[in-house]
C-alpha cells in the first residue's frame, strides 16, 4: 500500500513539474517571444525572423531536456550517466559542427552590430591587405551572407570569415565618397600645366563632383617597386555619389585624363626598360 502511495505521489510531482513548465512555457512564449517577434517585424531584414524562430526551437528544447530530468528523479531514477552521456554527446556535436556555431553566432553578432545591410555597398578586405571584393549585400543570413559583385555573381562569405573582415560601408551616409587615380608624367614636361589640364579632365566627366577635383604630385624618382616605370607620380581626386558606379566612372576619368594630355601633347611615362650584361 504504500508503495502506491509512493507513486501515487510521484505522479503527483510530475504533473506539477509538467504545469510548472507549461506556466513558464507561456510566461516566455507571451512575453519574451512576442516581444522578439515585434522587434523583429519592425527591421527589413528577415535574418532576425530566423533568429527569433531559432531562439524558440532552442528554448523549446532546452525546456523539454529539463523536464525530462525533473521526471526522472522524481522516480528516483538516477540521471547521471544520463547527464554523463548528454555531455559526451554535446561535446561531440560541439566539435564537429564547430565552423556551423561559429557561422551562426557570428550571424547573431552582425544582426546587433549591423556593419552591412541588405542593399548595402560594401567592400570586404582581410586584415593587413589594401584589395577586397566589392558588392552589394543580398541576403544576410544565420550562417552566410550573399553578396552580389560588380560582375554580377552572387558570393557567399560564411559569417565567421564576414566578422574577422574589414567591412567598409558605403551607403550608411549620403555622403560623396573620394576616389583616387595615379598616373605617370615625364619629366621633362611642364607640372602646373600638366595639373591644370588632367584636373579639367576630371571635372569634365560626367557624375564626379567638378568641385572636388585635384591634382597633386605623390613623388619625384623612380618608383621600382610600384605599378608603374619611372616619371612624375600624379594622383587625381575627386568625390561621387554614384558609389555603385564608381569603377565605371573612374574608368571614364582614367579616358578623359589620356585625352586632354594627347591633345595638350603632354606624354605620359614610359616603362623604363634595364639591359644587362651577363
Amino acid at each position: 500500500m504504500s508503495d502506491w502511495w509512493n507513486n501515487l505521489a510521484s505522479w503527483e510531482q510530475s504533473c506539477v513539474a509538467v504545469a510548472a513548465a507549461f506556466l513558464i512555457h507561456l510566461f516566455v512564449r507571451l512575453v519574451l517571444i512576442r516581444g522578439l517577434n515585434r522587434l523583429a517585424a519592425s527591421t527589413d531584414n528577415d535574418l532576425d525572423d530566423r533568429l527569433v524562430y531559432f531562439i524558440r526551437r532552442f528554448y523549446l528544447l532546452i525546456l523539454i531536456f529539463a523536464l525530462t530530468l525533473v521526471v526522472l528523479k522524481i522516480h528516483g531514477i538516477k540521471i547521471t550517466a544520463f547527464l554523463a552521456s548528454a555531455g559526451i554527446m554535446g561535446i561531440a556535436i560541439g566539435l564537429a559542427a564547430k565552423e556551423t556555431l561559429s557561422d551562426i553566432l557570428a550571424g547573431i553578432f552582425l544582426i546587433t552590430d549591423q556593419p552591412a545591410r541588405i542593399g548595402d555597398r560594401v567592400k570586404i578586405e582581410s586584415p593587413g591587405r589594401h584589395w577586397g571584393g566589392w558588392g552589394d549585400v543580398v541576403d544576410v543570413g544565420l550562417r552566410r551572407t550573399r553578396i552580389r559583385n560588380t560582375d554580377g555573381v552572387i558570393v557567399n562569405y560564411p559569417n565567421n570569415v564576414l566578422a574577422n573582415s574589414i567591412i567598409t560601408n558605403f551607403s550608411y551616409e549620403d555622403e560623396p565618397v573620394r576616389v583616387r587615380v595615379r598616373f605617370q608624367l615625364n619629366y621633362n614636361c611642364h607640372l602646373d600645366q600638366a595639373s591644370e589640364v588632367a584636373c579639367r579632365a576630371i571635372q569634365n566627366t560626367g557624375r564626379v563632383l567638378p568641385e572636388t577635383a585635384e591634382i597633386v604630385v605623390r613623388s619625384l624618382w623612380d618608383d621600382t617597386g610600384g605599378h608603374m616605370g619611372s616619371g612624375i607620380l600624379m594622383e587625381g581626386r575627386y568625390r561621387i555619389a554614384d558609389v555603385r558606379n564608381r569603377t565605371k566612372i573612374r574608368s571614364e576619368v582614367l579616358k578623359n585624363i589620356c585625352k586632354e594630355l594627347k591633345a595638350a601633347g603632354i606624354s605620359l611615362a614610359s616603362p623604363r626598360v634595364r639591359i644587362e650584361q651577363v
